[in-house]
């Protein structure tokens, strides 16, 4: 029984040129995640906890909480609607409902395009390979830029067992129809179920103003 994830590696950190730096991903039932980001003496952090969201961002001088905008926990809460597990498992007892569109190929791979309603009727697409079914592609949740929103794609990549379950150890996001640049993740570790403090998904306990130091 899935009941937490953390994720360790390195991710784009979006500025140019392209700089990777060292991440922490804390996923948890209930649709809870903490991704914490380091740069020196300093660590970004985005929070969500299924309702709420928060982020400090102290790479761009801002050394307050700020809760995070309407948009940014549509976001927040599109990307942790799985809970975890990802579309498929337990599609039917999620309300989703799953149809194969057709093949296609993703980067070289054979693979099987699905379609993946919710309960709430958002689409997305997902892609699986044809021969492994593991997860080559899935529709990410939108992005606004200049006042638009833009569809986006992650593709999968590296898979490997941890503990019985696959895991993809390479994501790349694309921003379609927009100039922003894919931006990579690297995953060198997996830890699966291990016990997460319910605090990291609250408000983080920072004086406003003050210097963010390094998250525990």
């Amino acid at each position: 029984n899935l009941r937490s994830v953390v994720f360790e590696g390195q991710m784009d950190a979006g500025a140019t040129p392209t700089r990777q730096l060292p991440f922490v991903l804390k996923q948890a039932r209930g649709h809870q995640s903490r991704l914490e980001l380091t740069l020196g003496d300093q660590t970004a952090l985005q929070i969500y906890n299924g309702k709420a969201g928060w982020k400090v961002r102290p790479f761009t001088n801002r050394t307050e909480v700020e809760t995070m905008t309407s948009a940014e926990l549509e976001q927040a809460a599109a990307a942790a609607e799985d809970d975890l597990d990802g579309p498929l498992v337990d599609a039917a007892q999620k309300g989703y409902k799953v149809a194969l569109v057709g093949t296609s190929l993703v980067k070289g791979h054979a693979a099987y395009q699905l379609k993946v309603t919710a309960k709430n009727g958002n689409v997305r697409n997902l892609w699986l390979d044809g021969q492994s079914f593991v997860t080559l592609r899935i529709d990410g949740a939108p992005r606004t830029l200049d006042g638009r929103k833009h569809p986006v794609s992650v593709y999968y990549s590296d898979h490997h067992a941890e503990k019985g379950l696959t895991f993809a150890h390479e994501q790349e996001t694309v921003v379609e129809h927009s100039k922003a640049a894919p931006t990579k993740l690297l995953i060198s570790k997996v830890k699966i179920n291990e016990p997460i403090d319910p605090a990291a998904f609250q408000k983080p306990d920072l004086p406003d103003a003050a210097p963010v130091g390094k998250a525990q």
